[in-house]
């Protein structure tokens, strides 16, 4: 039986999973479900799992599926408390993450900077103020804040013009300093930086820094599109080559590298007809596209600049300023949810070089990288089995092993900011990348695991209560699958599915059993 067939046979039998998670026999029962032939059950696999070996099978049975015949899959499930192991394939082989890259960062991050951390952007009157004019630069100074919103931005406005500032003779000057270049993770695919999802950053960066926009087909095959912005913003420098195709003709996009100085080009064709293509864009630099907004809000709120809006170059330096205003961020446990449950890779970037700034070291992804390596050393996590080159996971050169996933899962579940790190995880069927995920089964707003998806890849990893109210932690990783994304997503929850559904059996003199807070 394919995977196809299983999902059907899982589908329906949906309410009855959801029953036996709500009403489970009692500890160490098990039911006599028959599971049949290898990939396939008679019954729908849905039954409480009284017996480790019970759970193999199952596993092992999903793992046969053909949709996985040319794949590298990695598996390993472990009890948080003890580490005793309750499955494990490939548990010490290295995968490529995707976006479990985020665990790591995550977790780090909030165990060297700590849960009330927070990112301060600063501007400074660098001259004198007399009457409504600052004679003088204005600057604006990032701490590399990854949560700095245009709502922000309109309030500096604010504060301007509180402090009575109509116009600046001097140049607006955008210091991203704190992080040092380039704004792009090592290994990331070039052909991919002009998207949403691979926007660079800076230190000095809004969020989200990318812009939606669509191609509007012209009126007749061959004529020309038109780019249109879905919101208010500086438009990007993008030279539009897109031309009309055929109606009902596939959509064929492509950026161009741009020459010397010059605009990124899009290329291709959009089908003739009344709907549009969304575009999901990245900005060229962070920075500048800062510095574009407020001149934008500069325009709009009436305050003249006689100078230009540019970033900071060489050694130059504010002074202490006739004027100043702190915009502070959200503290870090409120930017975690932010960055895992969407899964942000700019945030996720921005949190590893943050905590290499906040070691003294500079603001660069690999003095980020040193220090995590450390801080996984001392969690018992032996070099090699996390090898990372980014924070986000869009670097093709991160590896890892499902056995270093888990053993920081159960780091993170002896840390004293669990209940912060777990809360910031997706969870099933309720929110985040995992919210139309495990719908009415026992991994329904059970699950806690981090996402991770690449062409090829999909990772899934993060904790669960089994039925016995033990947490479990676990890491899937597949490499290589050459079935439809949807196959491999169904094949994850299928397994973790049977994860939710496992029950210890307790026996007389075993340790007591601990949930998770």
């Amino acid at each position: 039986m394919t995977v196809l067939d299983r999902i059907t046979s899982f589908l329906a039998v949906i309410v009855l999973v959801a029953f036996a998670a709500v009403n489970p026999p009692p500890l160490g029962a098990q039911q006599s479900v028959p599971l049949g032939e290898a990939g396939a059950g008679t019954g729908p696999m849905s039954s409480i799992i009284g017996a480790r070996e019970e759970l193999a099978k199952r596993l092992d049975r999903i793992l046969v599926d053909p949709a996985l015949t040319r794949a590298h899959v990695g598996l390993t499930i472990q009890i948080a408390e003890t580490g005793e192991v309750l499955y494990e394939r490939a548990g010490e082989r290295r995968f490529t993450p995707a976006s479990n890259t985020k665990i790591v960062t995550g977790a780090v991050g909030l165990d060297v900077l700590g849960p009330d951390f927070t990112w301060t952007t600063r501007l400074v009157a660098d001259g004198t103020i007399e009457g409504d004019t600052l004679d003088g630069d204005l600057w604006i100074i990032g701490g590399g804040d990854p949560s700095l919103s245009r709502d922000r931005l309109e309030a500096w406005m604010k504060q301007l013009r509180k402090a009575g500032i109509r116009r600046v003779t001097g140049d607006v000057i955008g210091d991203d300093r704190v992080f040092t270049e380039p704004q792009w993770g090592e290994g990331w695919m070039w052909d991919d930086l002009y998207g949403g999802w691979s926007a660079g950053v800076t230190g000095l960066q809004l969020a989200p820094n990318t812009v939606r926009a669509a191609v509007v087909p012209g009126a007749a095959l061959g004529d020309r599109t038109e780019v249109v912005y879905r919101d208010r913003g500086p438009a990007l420098a993008i030279n539009n080559r897109v031309r009309t195709g055929a109606p009902g003709s596939e959509v064929r996009l492509a950026f161009v590298p741009p020459a010397e100085g010059g605009p990124v080009e899009l290329r291709g064709w959009v089908p003739l007809g009344p709907d549009s293509t969304s575009l999901y864009l990245a900005t060229p630099h962070a920075t500048l596209y800062l510095l574009d907004w407020m001149k934008l809000l500069f325009s709009e709120g009436m305050v003249v600049v006689d100078g230009r809006f540019r970033r900071a170059q060489g050694d130059e330096a504010s002074g202490p300023g006739t004027w100043s205003y702190e915009s502070r961020s959200k503290p870090l446990a409120d930017v975690l949810g932010e960055m895992l449950k969407p899964s942000d890779n700019q945030m996720a970037e921005s949190l590893l070089r943050t905590i290499a700034v906040a070691k003294g070291e500079d603001g660069s992804p690999a003095a980020g990288l040193e220090i995590v390596s450390a801080r996984l050393a001392d969690w018992g996590i032996e070099p090699g089995a996390i090898e990372l080159s980014d924070g986000s996971g869009l670097s093709r050169y991160n590896e890892v092993t499902p056995n270093a996933i888990a053993r920081l899962l159960r780091a993170m579940w002896r840390h004293p900011d669990y209940e912060t790190f777990v809360d910031a995880l997706p969870t099933a069927g309720v929110d985040g990348t995992l919210q139309r995920r495990l719908l009415a089964t026992p991994g329904a707003d059970n699950v806690r695991a981090k996402t991770g998806s690449l062409s090829s890849v999909r990772a899934l990893s993060g904790y669960l209560v089994d039925g016995a109210g033990e947490t479990l932690v676990f890491s899937l990783l597949l490499n290589g699958y050459d079935s439809p994304g949807a196959v491999a997503v169904a094949l994850e929850d299928l397994l973790i599915e049977q994860v939710a559904l496992y029950r210890r059996p307790v026996q007389p003199g075993w340790p007591a059993l601990r949930t998770v807070p």
